[in-house]
C-alpha cells in the first residue's frame, strides 16, 4: 500500500516537494503527515517552518508566501493543506491563483514540502494540475486495511503494548470490530481505542485471552446481527432478546437493525441456493463478494436451514417491516415479535 511506499521514501529522504495523499484511512494518512513532519521539521523552529491550512482557495496569498520563502535555520519547511478540494472534480482555484500554483510547481525552490490531503475523496485525474502530481510520482492513495493487514496490525499493536495475542484472536477482533464491514465508518482510530482499552485492562499480564476480548470489545452491528440470527434460528428467545437489548442500548436505530436482519436473511437464502446448486465455498464467496469471516458465518448458519425455512423467515420479517412502515405497529414491537418467537 502507498503508506509503506511513503515510509520507504521518507527513509531515503526523497519525498517530492509537492505531495498529494488521499484515501479512506484517516489514521494512516495522519500518521504519514506526522512522520514527514518528524523527519524534516526541528521542533525548536516549528513555528517558523511549519504551517497548516484548512483550505487555500480563499487564502492563496498566504500559502504562496509561505511556500516560496526560505526555511529558518533548516533545510526544509513543511506546508500541509488539510482539504485540497481544488484537486477534485467539484473544486477549483481561480485563474490567477492557478497560474501562481503552476509557477510554484515549475520554479519553486526545493526548500518547502507541500502536502495536500483528500480524506474520503478522490482527485480528478482528468485535471491538468492532478496530472502534474502524477508525472512526479507524488500521488499516494492510503485506503483501509484488508482483513489480513488488519489482523497483523492488531497483533503488532498489542505487541507494542507488551502483550501477546494469537493470530486467530486478532482476526476475531478484526472481524467483530466493524472495520471490515461494507461502508463502515470505523477506522484505525477506533481500533486503537479498543486495543488501548484491552491493554489497560491486561496491564501486568502477558497475554490477551478470548474472554478479555468478549468482555471488553464493542461489537459491531453486523457481528451482533449474526449472533441475533443464530439465536433466532436456534429458538433461543431469551438470548436473542438480550442481544437486541444490547444493540438498542448502544443506540443502534431500530430500523437499521430490521434492515440488517432482512439483508442477512437474503444473504442466507442466496448462499444456500448457490450451495445446493453445487458451488464450492470459495466459488460462493467470490460470486457473493463476501469476506471470509462473513462467508464462514453464512456457511455455519445455513447447515441447519433449508431454503424453504429461510424463505418463510424472510417473508414474516418483511411483513413486520411493512406493518412498521405503514404505522400498524411500532419498530420496537416489531423487533420483539421477531426475537420473541413469531418465527417458529
Amino acid at each position: 500500500m502507498s503508506y509503506k511506499i511513503i515510509s520507504d521514501t521518507l527513509k531515503k529522504s526523497k519525498i517530492p516537494n509537492f505531495v498529494l495523499i488521499y484515501g479512506t484511512e484517516d489514521y494512516l494518512i495522519d500518521t504519514a503527515v506526522k512522520n514527514i513532519k518528524k523527519k524534516f521539521i526541528d521542533e525548536n523552529y516549528e513555528s517558523m517552518n511549519y504551517k497548516e491550512f484548512e483550505k487555500i482557495e480563499n487564502n492563496f496569498s498566504d500559502f504562496y508566501e509561505f511556500s516560496t520563502t526560505y526555511p529558518f535555520i533548516s533545510e526544509k519547511k513543511l506546508c500541509v493543506i488539510r482539504e485540497a478540494n481544488f484537486l477534485t472534480s467539484t473544486g477549483s482555484l481561480n485563474k490567477t491563483d492557478e497560474e501562481q500554483f503552476y509557477k510554484i510547481l515549475d520554479e519553486g525552490s526545493d526548500s518547502c514540502i507541500n502536502v495536500f490531503l483528500l480524506k474520503d475523496k478522490k482527485p480528478d485525474s482528468r485535471k491538468k494540475i492532478v496530472k502534474r502530481f502524477k508525472e512526479n510520482n507524488a500521488i499516494f492513495e492510503i485506503n483501509k486495511l484488508n482483513e489480513q493487514e488488519l489482523s497483523k496490525y492488531i497483533s503488532d499493536k498489542f505487541k507494542s503494548n507488551s502483550l501477546n495475542i494469537n493470530l486467530s484472536l486478532a482476526n476475531y477482533i478484526a472481524n467483530n470490530s466493524g472495520y471490515l464491514e461494507y461502508e463502515s465508518t470505523v477506522n484505525l482510530y477506533h481500533i486503537n481505542n479498543e486495543i488501548d482499552k484491552i491493554s489497560s485492562f491486561k496491564r501486568g499480564y502477558n497475554e490477551v485471552l478470548m474472554e478479555d476480548v468478549d468482555n471488553l470489545l464493542i461489537k459491531s452491528s453486523e457481528s451482533n446481527v449474526f449472533k441475533l440470527i443464530d439465536n433466532i434460528c436456534d429458538g433461543n428467545k431469551e438470548q436473542a432478546f438480550g442481544i437486541l437489548n444490547d444493540m438498542l442500548l448502544n443506540n443502534t436505530p431500530e430500523q437499521v437493525i430490521i434492515h440488517m436482519i432482512i439483508r442477512q436473511y437474503r444473504m442466507l437464502y442466496q448462499y444456500v441456493i448457490l450451495s445446493n446448486k453445487g458451488y464450492s465455498f470459495n466459488e460462493i464467496m467470490s460470486k457473493m463478494k463476501l469476506k471470509s469471516f462473513v462467508a464462514n458465518k453464512l456457511s455455519k448458519q445455513t447447515r441447519s436451514l433449508k431454503p424453504e425455512k429461510i424463505e418463510y423467515y424472510l417473508e414474516k420479517i418483511l411483513e413486520i417491516d411493512k406493518k412498521i412502515k405503514t404505522g400498524e405497529i411500532e419498530s420496537r414491537i416489531g423487533l420483539e415479535l421477531i426475537t420473541n418467537g413469531i418465527i417458529t
